[in-house]
């Protein structure tokens, strides 16, 4: 399982029959969570609608995850929706959770600049997967903390420390 890419990963998911009969289409992947299920190493990969605007794009809560374990994108473990789920109930998925872009990608100006940034901090999950399968430590950590910090919309941040408080609190820092 060396060598693992995440970000193909969930693209292969995200393209994938089982995807489709799972998530509703119109729902995004958003941030990734890495993690143990007993002794398999998996992801979390989290959906959440969002509606364009011509000034910025409003995200909604987070909706549902789907988790997997990593090397094997047809095998689900956990999928989630989360507005049946009693500790969720408080949120209104009918009002946005935040609004992309937000004050941390101020000085972002195209979709390749934002795209070129993603990329970099799935370049980061990837090292991080790495050393975890190598019982090694993660050696780019601060960089992967400041970057995710800057990308996470602070409006969907506290959803992902309900999905995952150990992960997204350790390499988010908002």
């Amino acid at each position: 399982m060396n060598n693992i890419c995440i970000y193909d990963f969930v693209t292969k998911f995200n393209k994938s029959e089982l995807r489709k009969r799972m998530v509703p289409q119109e729902l995004v992947s958003g941030w990734p969570c890495i993690q143990k299920v007993g002794k398999t190493l998996c992801i979390t990969i989290p959906y959440y609608s969002r509606l364009l605007g011509r000034e910025k794009t409003a995200l909604y809560p987070l909706f549902c995850s789907v988790t997997l374990p990593l090397g094997n994108p047809d095998r689900v473990l956990d999928f989630t929706i989360y507005p049946y789920q009693k500790e969720w109930r408080d949120l209104d998925y009918t009002k946005p959770a935040g609004y992309f872009k937000h004050e941390a990608l101020a000085d972002v100006k195209t979709k390749e600049e934002y795209a070129a940034l993603c990329k970099e901090l799935y370049g980061y999950y990837d090292k991080m997967v790495e050393a975890i399968l190598n019982k090694r430590p993660f050696q780019e950590e601060k960089e992967m903390i400041a970057l995710f910090s800057r990308l996470m919309e602070p409006g969907h941040y506290p959803q992902y420390l309900r999905i995952n408080k150990k992960f997204y609190a350790y390499f988010c820092h908002l």
